[in-house]
């Protein structure tokens, strides 16, 4: 019994030694090599357009129906401002995917406080068109809740007609279908 149990002892630790150097060996192949790290591809960003301006009436999200503040922004914590009725003033030498009179976007990167001061206006907005980072291909963008972003660099108000004080989103325009990503 006592040889049994030393035995028993013996294998055991062997097995344990045996394990232990096999996690221990390189992962290079049988050739010694040391692994390769695995190089990471870069992700596909979305298309941006050449600068463009458009002009339209600039709306708080909260006037836009089916758009509501998130919490931060109820908190007073930043805004979102959509430029609805968005018509090109200006042609882009080259097409740009998802352009399309009476169109909505989310005007972003220009200054809160001018946005806040021109809303309810009729403005003219220069930037380039990015896709919104939360649509998902082939979604329809009727929802007005994924909009298009118009990443701004210039933002000035123009003469024209009274904007309403809500956007008509009975019908919106039907964009150009926009590359999947």
């Amino acid at each position: 019994m006592q040889a049994r149990l030393i035995l028993s002892g013996i294998a055991a630790c062997w097995c344990v030694a045996t394990l232990g150097s096999a996690q221990i060996a390189p992962q290079g192949g049988a050739q010694g090599r040391a692994p390769q790290p695995k190089s990471q591809q870069p992700r596909a960003q979305p298309t941006e357009s050449p600068a463009t301006t458009f002009a339209g009436c600039l709306y708080h999200e909260d006037a836009v129906p089916g758009r509501s503040p998130n919490v931060a922004e109820k908190a007073g914590v930043g805004a979102d401002y959509i430029l609805a009725d968005a018509t090109p003033t200006s042609t882009p030498a080259a097409p740009i995917a998802g352009l399309a009179a009476g169109r909505m976007y989310k005007v972003t990167k220009i200054d809160g406080k001018q946005l806040n001061d021109l809303a309810g206006k009729r403005v003219e907005v220069t930037g380039t068109i990015k896709p919104d980072d939360d649509a998902r291909p082939g979604e329809h963008r009727d929802n007005f809740k994924d909009l298009p972003n118009l990443q701004g660099t210039a933002i000035h108000e123009v003469a024209g007609a009274a904007c309403p004080v809500r956007p008509d989103v009975s019908s919106p325009a039907t964009p150009a279908p926009t590359p999947n990503r």
